[in-house]
């Protein structure tokens, strides 16, 4: 009967998941640097994780904390004090399932022949300058936060 457990356990999670390799691409204003890393994202069925390639450590986030979990470390950061951090995992997921009601909650949504805008509303529009993405087929060509303080965080999957 364990075994059965752990199969179905198994097989549940590689149903819910759902994986994309990626590059994601950081501009820090204040160092006027661009930083790029490719990785891989795992949406599984209540949680997000995110790994590097070349790096052991994988952060986990689901609801309001994000785990990030090195070889020997764990480390739990709540993200209720880190809006911008926690904005980005719903906007990755929002953006990965086209949760239409998660943008309207935050954003307001306009469609152009390139991309779709997202303008934040509400307390989102202190940190959130503006969002922009595009998917083709369900892939993700691209997504990009630009924040008020001019830094701002690009995705993109790659094959």
């Amino acid at each position: 009967m364990f075994r059965v457990s752990i199969l179905l356990f198994l097989f549940s999670v590689t149903v819910f998941a759902k994986n994309i390799h990626f590059l994601e691409e950081k501009y820090y204003e204040a160092l006027d640097s661009t930083f790029k890393k490719t990785g891989n994202i795992n949406f599984l069925k209540n949680s997000i994780e995110i790994s590097y390639d070349g790096d052991e450590s994988v952060l986990k986030y689901k609801d309001d904390l994000l785990v990030i979990q090195g070889t020997e470390t764990e480390k739990v950061v709540d993200l209720t004090q880190k809006p911008v951090v926690k904005m980005f995992f719903i906007l990755l997921k929002a953006v990965y399932f086209d949760n239409r009601e998660i943008f309207e909650s935050y954003f307001t949504i306009k469609k152009t022949k390139e991309f779709i805008l997202l303008k934040p509303h509400g307390s989102v529009s202190s940190y959130i300058d503006v969002v922009r993405y595009k998917k083709i087929n369900n892939k993700l060509e691209f997504l990009q936060i630009n924040l008020r303080n001019k830094d701002r965080i690009r995705i993109e999957e790659i094959e």
